[in-house]
């Protein structure tokens, strides 16, 4: 759950996420909402060569999907096309927003991708720890790092942006496999999110004041 992660979070903390690019519209087509997926899709072809297997076969482990390069597609488009990608790609997103100097929107879409990848692996538990689990962690340290220490000078806006990415994981489609076969899961990964949210509120004058004796910037 979120909630694990907070202690590791409050010493960098993170983030704000102000005129961003990302809404709703990412659900929407000309006919109305869009649907979930109605069955999983297939596992993008630079998730599946990241398992020790993969490595040592020199080739992914099993049929993947290489249509989508989240590195060189237009960030904007990669942004239309992400509520229907595995959650991976929401931190190459998430990196390359903050590498372009749009650090705010940055933050809410790890935080989107984030709590997406957590359901994921919730309601996939017998996922191989050296594949998809393996990834998160490490996605989440590399790119969380970046993340938080920029966002951990707001603690209002890390706790403002991370509810923008509840509300639109609850507004938006996931495209790429079905919400309904997970509720449960959905809903304590999103219990979690909405406790560290309350955390994060409850301390931010800590907060600050840990940043400031580490000679980390407040904003």
């Amino acid at each position: 759950m979120c909630g694990r992660l907070l202690s590791a979070s409050l010493g960098l903390a993170l983030l704000g996420c102000n005129g961003s690019s990302e809404n709703l519209s990412t659900n929407q087509s000309a006919g109305g909402p869009l649907a979930d997926a109605a069955s999983e899709r297939p596992i993008p072809c630079m998730v599946q060569r990241h398992g020790m297997a993969a490595v040592i076969g020199g080739k992914p482990a099993a049929a993947c999907d290489d249509s989508v390069d989240p590195q060189t597609l237009p960030i904007d488009a990669l942004i239309r096309i992400i509520p229907d990608q595995h959650p991976a790609l929401y931190y190459v997103l998430a990196t390359r927003l903050f590498d372009a100097g749009r650090r705010d929107e940055a933050v809410f879409w790890f935080y989107a991708g984030q709590l997406r990848y957590r359901i994921r692996l919730a309601c996939h538990p017998n996922l191989p720890p050296d594949t998809e689990p393996a990834l998160f962690g490490a996605l989440h340290e590399e790119v969380g790092t970046r993340v938080n220490g920029y966002a951990g000078g707001d603690p209002p806006a890390w706790a403002a942006a991370m509810q923008r990415a509840l509300d639109w994981d609850s507004a938006t489609r996931n495209g790429f496999e079905p919400k309904a076969a997970c509720r449960a899961q959905i809903d304590d990964q999103r219990r979690g999110m909405g406790a560290l949210i309350a955390e994060v509120r409850a301390t931010a004058d800590r907060i600050r004041a840990d940043r400031r004796a580490n000679g980390l910037p407040n904003r």
